[in-house]
């Protein structure tokens, strides 16, 4: 579907999507139903993001052909402190790095 642009002598400029095998050089125009003529204008053309084209090109060169793998690739290192998780509850906390609070530590046993 292609976007054209229509001049009506009595109302104004609007614009029309239709398939680019079906447009003719008139339109009805959608305020007064009078016969308007089509506008030549330069294409609208807009730019791929760099991203989006270098996943596009890699998606397409795999199809041709895939890169062969002999070992997992390493991905990101692995945190180094221990995270909370509802299984385990949350991580240590070193007494010497705890951050003072209004409330006294409780004694040790």
């Amino acid at each position: 579907m292609a976007t054209y642009v229509f001049r009506c002598p009595d109302c104004s400029v609007f614009e029309v999507v239709v398939p680019m095998s079906s447009v003719r050089p008139t339109h009805p125009c959608p305020t007064c139903a009078g016969e308007s003529s089509r506008v030549w204008t330069a294409p609208a053309l807009a730019t791929t993001p760099a991203a989006l084209h270098r996943a596009v090109s890699t998606a397409d060169a795999s199809a041709e052909a895939p890169q062969v793998v002999r070992s997992i690739p390493a991905g990101r290192p692995r945190p180094r402190s221990r995270r909370w998780s509802p299984a385990a509850g949350a991580a240590p906390v070193n007494a010497a790095h705890r951050p003072a609070g209004p409330h006294p530590s409780l004694p040790r046993w």
